[in-house]
């Protein structure tokens, strides 16, 4: 097997290991060995090809991950799950009593258990906002 065959397997290795690393850094390093190959297939000194993966994983990591994260996550990141019910309006389906442990809201077709943020008593049919998780329930308060 070439040289360059090996640097791009390893940088394959390293652009799969991002599925388990969090923070896009990972993956910066497999493209940047991959393209490393290009002067080891060239027969390229080893200097040179050190000054292309360090030149091209600067690049890499420095613009182009700002300009992916700013573009495809976002600034505040991607809500997921049950996170991105916080500030949605949820309708009381099940009277939310402090005192008694119940309540329980609809959000998106789902049925939720719920807690009043403000400890008061919410009525079937009411109109919440969910401003919080706490564990499985969400916190809510009237509109």
């Amino acid at each position: 097997m070439n040289l360059w065959w090996i640097f791009v397997v390893v940088g394959i290795l390293f652009m799969a290991m991002e599925i388990i690393t969090p923070g896009f850094i990972v993956m910066w390093f497999g493209i940047a060995t991959i393209l490393a190959a290009i002067p080891v297939y060239l027969g390229a000194s080893t200097s040179v090809v050190l000054i292309v993966f360090a030149v091209t994983l600067l690049i890499l990591t420095v613009f182009v991950r700002r300009i992916f994260i700013n573009r495809f996550v976002g600034k505040e990141g991607v809500r997921t799950n049950a996170s991105s019910l916080i500030g949605q309006q949820a309708v009381v389906v099940e009277t939310i009593d402090p005192l008694k442990s119940t309540g329980k809201v609809r959000v998106r077709k789902e049925v939720w258990s719920a807690v009043a943020k403000e400890n008061e008593p919410i009525a079937v049919g009411q109109i919440v906002v969910v401003k919080a998780l706490d564990g499985v329930k969400l916190m809510v308060e009237k509109e």
